[in-house]
Order: C-alpha cells, then sequence, then structure tokens
C-alpha cells in the first residue's frame, strides 16, 4: 500500500513513516516516544520492522482529543 492510499478508515499495517504522515508529526517524535515511552502509541514488531495498526492511530487521536 502506498503512502498517498493511507487511510485511519482502514484496517491496516502501515511503518513508522505511514503513521507519521497520518498523524502529521514527525518520524522523529514517534521514534522517541516508542523508545522513551512518553506517549504509548501500540506498535506490532515484526523482526527489525515496527508497524502501527491504523485503528490504533485513530483511536490514539480520539483518546487525545480534548472536548
Amino acid at each position: 500500500m502506498k503512502q498517498q492510499d493511507l487511510s485511519l478508515d482502514q484496517d491496516t499495517l502501515t511503518d513508522t513513516e505511514g503513521a507519521s504522515s497520518l498523524l502529521a508529526i514527525p518520524v522523529a517524535t514517534l521514534i522517541k516516544w516508542r523508545s522513551t515511552g512518553e506517549v504509548r502509541i501500540p506498535y506490532v514488531r515484526i523482526g527489525r520492522q515496527i508497524k502501527y495498526r491504523t485503528r490504533d492511530l485513530k483511536a490514539f487521536i480520539e483518546t487525545s482529543t480534548v472536548r
């Protein structure tokens, strides 16, 4: 799946760059959050690869929304 085809409405796995694009935050921020635990977004480790489920990214947005 190409980066431009990514959507939070589809339940799929994406890499750190795709998650960065969907959340509109820098890749370095996701890497920092993942390594420090400062912000916890669930991820999947497949060998040496890190993947994010788009449904987890959507849930993160929902729980981070201030109402």
